[in-house]
């Protein structure tokens, strides 16, 4: 079976526990086809897709060298979102505060990756923690509903970790951390 991998910000353990709190409250009302295992929030950074040990490793070097002198990441969980359709989203995530250090860090990370010969998504970085996806509920979907029920704090943690993980379809957790650069201290 075909394995991608990814960069993301590692969440801490307590922020894992506060979102899974959250979608226990979410998942009896609105019925998503998969929630998220708690050990797979993170926030990604850069794509890859599928990769040989070679460009996985000068990505890895290349990772390292722009994130040597990076500081850990103070952020905030911001408000609950969705991607795709208004009535029948393919993605349920929060969000954290925008932060220009988060966009700076993944933009070294991007760029590293890409300097390493991966074709990347153009899309403009949107930092979000996926809780579910595709949405197959009778009635039309509702956000506002959601936030509501959701009723996320504004919680405040330190990212120490930009991690490179391995997917594993149809596990749970699917997320494996191959490799782990931590920020310094």
């Amino acid at each position: 079976m075909n394995t991608h991998f990814f960069f993301a910000l590692v969440l801490p353990d307590d922020i894992k526990v506060a979102l899974h709190a959250v979608t226990k409250r979410l998942n009896l009302g609105f019925p998503f086809k998969k929630w998220l295992h708690p050990a797979d929030y993170h926030i990604t950074m850069a794509f890859l897709g599928s990769a040989d040990d070679a460009m996985k490793q000068d990505a890895i070097r290349r990772v390292e060298g722009v994130l040597a002198e990076e500081a850990p990441l103070e952020l905030v969980l911001a408000e609950i979102g969705a991607f795709g359709k208004n009535d029948s989203p393919r993605i349920l995530w929060t969000g954290v505060k925008q932060q220009e250090r988060l966009f700076s860090m993944q933009e070294k990370i991007y760029n590293s990756c890409a300097e390493a010969g991966f074709e990347l998504d153009k899309k403009p970085f949107k930092p979000h923690i996926t809780l579910a996806r595709k949405f197959e509920g009778n009635d039309p979907f509702s956000l506002e509903s959601v936030r509501q029920v959701a009723a996320l704090d504004e919680k405040h943690f330190e990212a120490v970790q930009v991690a490179l993980y391995q997917t594993h379809i149809g596990a749970s957790p699917s997320y494996e951390k191959i490799y782990t650069i931590n920020l310094q201290q």
